[in-house]
């Protein structure tokens, strides 16, 4: 198999695993009646520590960050507000609705991240990046109200939520950058989790104590640590260094379609007509704009 076609394999193979991760989460929450805030600090917790064990195992200088302040306190800030907020949005819209909305919802961070340029450049957005906005915008609208816009299919708590998801989705994808330029993706994706998870602390933990657990449930919880995060993660990485970007963007569209699937057959959540048309828009949206960075980059080449 040619590096090409290897490293494709690696990035659908990551995003499967993605949308396996929410279905996951879900079933813990359902079966065990753990919050999902306390769920969010023991998977920050739990999969920033083996982020930062594969890091240094893979010879990154973990602790390089911490001699420099002015990094230490971006780190802190996207802690905050991005490791923290990403997982906690997501694991609640789950709670509120389920792992395949939530995961479509959370897919909607793209069309914001490019409109938010176009506004903040003041440039005017393409034909196809002006398709992909009202693309998704009509996806989340079919996949919240059914096609009836007199009433939502959702409750109004998971759309604020799912809603929240995508805006710090956005987040999360465009601050990190100058920091994971200096010193790596997994140590600042490894300490932003594990960070964000002793924040939670504070609050948290304290409140696991009445859940239900069996072993069914514990091999749930490695499946999300282990292979929801590191492995999906390190898949990803190592994919989109070996296909570019633009690729791995479009076979990352592969993740909320395996999250509605599993979360019919493992679930048995009824995904009607108008949700998978409006998942197959929102997954649409994000081809038109990665299709459009594909073209912008060729011509600049």
């Amino acid at each position: 198999m040619g590096s090409t076609k290897k490293g494709m394999f690696y990035v659908l193979i990551a995003a499967i695993l993605w949308g396996s991760s929410g279905v996951c989460a879900q079933y813990i929450m359902e079966k065990s009646h753990i919050a999902a805030p306390w769920l969010t600090m023991v998977r920050l917790l739990s999969g920033g520590a083996v982020l930062l064990i594969l890091s240094f195992f893979h010879g990154d200088k973990i602790f390089a960050i911490v001699k420099n302040r002015q990094d230490t306190l971006s780190l802190l800030f996207f802690s905050l507000f991005g490791a923290l907020i990403v997982q906690l949005t997501f694991l609640v819209t789950i709670e509120k609705s389920n792992a395949a909305t939530a995961t479509v919802l959370q897919f909607l961070s793209p069309t914001i991240i490019v409109t938010w340029f176009a506004l903040a450049r003041k440039a005017k957005p393409t034909l196809a990046v002006t398709a992909a906005i009202a693309t998704s915008l009509i996806g989340t609208l079919l996949l919240v109200t059914h096609g009836n816009m007199t009433s939502l299919s959702i409750s109004t708590e998971a759309l604020v939520w799912g809603i929240a998801s995508a805006f710090s989705a956005a987040l999360y994808s465009t601050y990190p950058s100058k920091l994971i330029a200096r010193y790596g993706t997994l140590p600042i994706v490894g300490w932003s989790m594990f960070l964000a998870g002793l924040m939670l602390t504070p609050f948290y933990g304290n409140k696991g104590g009445d859940f239900v657990i069996d072993g069914n449930l514990v091999m749930a919880f490695m499946y999300l640590v282990m292979v929801g995060t590191a492995l999906t993660f390190s898949l990803y990485l190592k994919g989109a260094q070996m296909i570019g970007g633009s690729r791995a963007s479009i076979l990352s569209c592969a993740e909320p379609l395996s999250s509605a699937l599993l979360s019919v057959v493992l679930l048995g959540i009824a995904f009607t007509l108008p949700d998978w048309l409006g998942t197959l828009m929102i997954v649409s949206s994000v081809l038109l704009i990665s299709l459009d960075s594909r073209k912008r980059v060729q011509a600049a080449a």
